[in-house]
């Protein structure tokens, strides 16, 4: 028996095709962003993010007066000299917000974590302040949780 190639009417019934509804906005934002890993292997390229950053003030280069002010108020044994030597914008960073708990530490969770991939990160010395710091804020958080 020889088939016939043309279709049945049952063969040319086609299932429904399934859409997604999306806004127009939010579709050309997906065309507009790069494919999965192109930032990625960016942010790696030598040199890129001195090009993503603020360029450099006076005052990143020297510890402001309040910054000095934050050094002595805080206990000697946590008094992280060797980041404000090093890294004086960090240091004046850190100082600005400190009276903000949470803000503080989440500042020093991102100096800490890499989340951009390909980061130097600090000397063990700046690391060991910066992981105290944390540390007392992360007690002065539960003793004021504590006093409730």
């Amino acid at each position: 028996m020889h088939r016939s190639a043309a279709l049945s009417d049952d063969d040319r019934t086609l299932a429904p095709i399934d859409f997604e509804v999306t806004e127009f906005d939010a579709a050309r934002r997906a065309l507009e962003e790069p494919p999965a890993g192109v930032l990625e292997v960016q942010r790696l390229a030598r040199g890129y993010w001195e090009t993503r950053r603020r360029p450099l003030r006076p005052t990143d280069r020297a510890i402001a007066s309040e910054t000095i002010e934050w050094l002595v108020k805080l206990p000697s044994a946590l008094q992280p000299l060797a980041l404000a030597e090093k890294y004086p914008r960090v240091a004046n960073t850190i100082a600005a917000i400190w009276s903000d708990c949470n803000s503080a530490i989440e500042l020093l969770d991102s100096l800490l974590k890499d989340r951009r991939g390909g980061r130097l990160g600090f000397s063990y010395d700046v690391e060991v302040e910066l992981r105290a710091l944390r540390g007392f804020l992360e007690e002065m958080r539960f003793a004021r949780f504590m006093k409730r």
